[in-house]
């Protein structure tokens, strides 16, 4: 019997390992990358302030599965609406409009994966931008169409 081996290496990211970014002044980390995962899959880890959160998008290309790990959401997936704490596991497919917002009174944290990868290039773009003090919502709409983050409203401000 021939064995196969896969091109891709085992994977162990620790918290202090993961790459922090600051995209839209949140702060985030990326724990494993598009390419680590050979395009499958990306995972990020998200803090969000009370108010914090997007507005009302979708993807095209890409599913997105979101987990809490602590505070309170409201998320709305397509037209339901629900307030959810830790241990919330919440799968959205592609072409649905989703937000959500930290509703709690501390600071919320989440992990996020998005399959096929290529989140964590999304908001790595955005935080790059923003690092070099050339953020306009413009240039940020642009990004965020480009990495397959559509806004029905426009502006991701």
């Amino acid at each position: 019997m021939k064995v196969k081996t896969s091109p891709l290496r085992a994977t162990i990211v620790t918290p202090e390992q993961a790459l922090p970014i600051k995209p839209f002044g949140l702060d985030m980390k990326i724990l494993l990358t598009t390419e680590a995962s050979g395009g499958a899959i990306s995972v990020l880890m998200a803090w969000h302030k009370p108010g914090e959160g997007p507005p009302n998008h979708r993807h095209f290309s890409q599913e997105e599965i979101f987990f809490i790990i602590e505070g309170t959401y409201e998320l709305t997936v397509s037209d339901h609406t629900s307030t959810v704490g830790p241990g919330t596991l919440v799968f959205i497919p592609r072409h649905v409009v989703h937000r959500f917002k930290n509703v709690g009174d501390t600071t919320a944290c989440m992990l996020d994966w998005s399959l096929p990868g290529g989140q964590d290039h999304y908001f790595r773009a955005i935080s790059e931008l923003a690092a070099g003090g050339g953020f306009t919502g413009e240039q940020a709409l642009a990004i965020s169409q480009q990495f397959d983050t559509h806004f029905p409203g426009g502006d991701p401000q």
